[in-house]
């Protein structure tokens, strides 16, 4: 069997930790502008009519509260069933999930296991019987990196196709 050396599982460890934050670092800017399109989103609502008053409102919301807001607005405005209500709908349900995935990667901490080739986010603390971790490759991570693109196309098609 060939073992490994001491500078080897150090230089493994080394560029697996660098490909994880460049993709990390990534998402962040990727969430960063999902982030502001789906504020400009909400404030456009009613085709801008209440700009001033909604861009006042919404620059202290949290991402999940501006997809609360869309939400809302898309329950109260567009008729259910139409293409334009799903598209929206499906679009906020996505948008959900990467916040709850992008609130795992950036509140946990990260280590990593060069050995099989995973990064390891460990959410809770130490003395938490609720901590857990979850493991990730570099693919799985650019997939992650991926959807945020993803979604903020999906976001841009949708908006072009049904303002709101």
């Amino acid at each position: 069997m060939n073992e490994l050396t001491a500078k080897q599982v150090r230089e493994a460890r080394e560029q697996l930790e660098q490909g994880a934050a460049t993709l990390l670092g990534k998402m962040l800017f990727e969430f960063s502008r999902l982030d502001v399109n789906l504020g400009l989103c909400v404030v456009w609502t009613d085709s801008g009519r209440r700009l001033d008053k909604l861009t006042e409102q919404v620059a202290d919301f949290s991402f999940h509260k501006k997809l609360d807001f869309l939400s809302q607005y898309v329950e109260d405005n567009l008729p259910k069933g139409s293409k334009r209500h799903t598209a929206y709908t499906e679009w906020i349900t996505r948008a959900h999930d990467s916040r709850l995935r992008r609130n795992q990667l950036v509140h946990g901490r990260w280590g990593v296991d060069s050995t099989d080739g995973y990064v390891i986010n460990v959410i809770g603390l130490p003395t938490s019987p609720e901590q857990r971790e979850i493991r990730y490759s570099l693919t799985d991570l650019e997939s992650i990196l991926m959807e945020l693109v993803q979604l903020q196309a999906r976001l841009h098609e949708v908006r072009e196709r049904w303002p709101l």
